[in-house]
């Protein structure tokens, strides 16, 4: 599994000075090790990281497409793609929430390990999220080359995987904080998995951003909505690989300040807090 200690023994000076190439080697053995149980036993293996989204695709888009028949057309061609216009904003959508509700299984399903052995317990989180990073690239291939077939490839779908990298460290970032508190509180669990339900449509991802009124009781609705960094996300993601257009710099300090700072705090707390998950575990 890699160069793991046993609990009795925590990990001294020379354990710590070995610090990064040791640890990333942890993290790649947990996400070789994910990797592996993702599908195991199916008939369909990793068939299922591209029916899965595409599934979700074609049920939105036969729905959606019949209520919002008006989306932006495609710089390159003029054209509109209701699915790809779906699909670009589902790919950051379904990362995130990948990473949200993950950390709490993938914590979980170490904890025997972690009885009888001593690791970093963030190595887990970042080992499952890395594998969870591969599946989000299968995912953003099929949309790329959707777009391709569609003959409105741009060179700003070069920023996608940025977009996705920040994508995925908002989500990871808040991970840390819930799986603080579902290993203190079970019921945590189901109630990210309201939030996230909810979170969904708050965010443009079946609509398209003029449908949100500016102003509704008596709220600047739609100048609230834009505060979400996960909105930023989703817009900046359609803009670069949907729309062919290069985000702002307002757009880009959303994209990329709030997630690395969500990240790092929560990060910095699931450290300060790693000891008493080990003991509630």
């Amino acid at each position: 599994m890699g160069p793991l200690h046993r609990n009795a023994d925590p990990p001294g000076p020379q354990a710590t000075a070995t610090g990064m190439a040791g640890r990333r080697l942890l993290v790649a053995n947990f996400a070789r090790r994910d990797l592996k149980s993702r599908y195991k036993g199916s008939v369909l293996g990793w068939l299922w990281s591209l029916l899965s989204p595409l599934a979700t695709l074609v049920v939105y888009s036969l729905v959606f497409s019949v209520f919002l028949k008006v989306v932006p057309p495609i710089a390159a061609n003029g054209k509109a793609n209701f699915a790809l216009y779906l699909f670009s904003g589902l790919v950051p959508w379904l990362l995130f929430m990948g990473m949200v509700t993950g950390s709490m299984d993938w914590l979980a399903s170490v904890g025997d390990l972690r009885r009888k052995v001593f690791f970093p317990p963030e190595a887990a989180v970042f080992g499952s999220a890395l594998a969870l990073g591969v599946q989000s690239a299968i995912e953003a291939a099929v949309l790329v080359a959707g777009i391709t077939i569609f003959g409105a490839l741009s060179p700003t779908i070069l920023l996608f995987p940025l977009v996705l990298l920040c994508t995925g460290l908002l989500g990871l970032g808040i991970g840390f904080f819930v799986v603080v508190a579902n290993t203190h509180y079970r019921d945590v669990r189901y109630l990210v998995g309201i939030v996230l339900n909810a979170l969904f449509f708050l965010v443009p991802i079946v609509y398209t951003p003029d449908l949100v009124p500016e102003r509704a009781w008596g709220l600047p609705v739609s100048r609230m909505m834009e505060f979400n960094p996960l909105y930023q996300l989703v817009a900046a993601a359609r803009e670069v690989v949907y729309l062919g257009q290069w985000p702002g710099v307002g757009r880009w300090a959303a994209v990329v300040g709030a997630p690395l700072a969500i990240f790092l705090a929560g990060w910095g707390y699931f450290a300060r807090r790693s000891m008493d998950l080990s003991e509630e575990m």
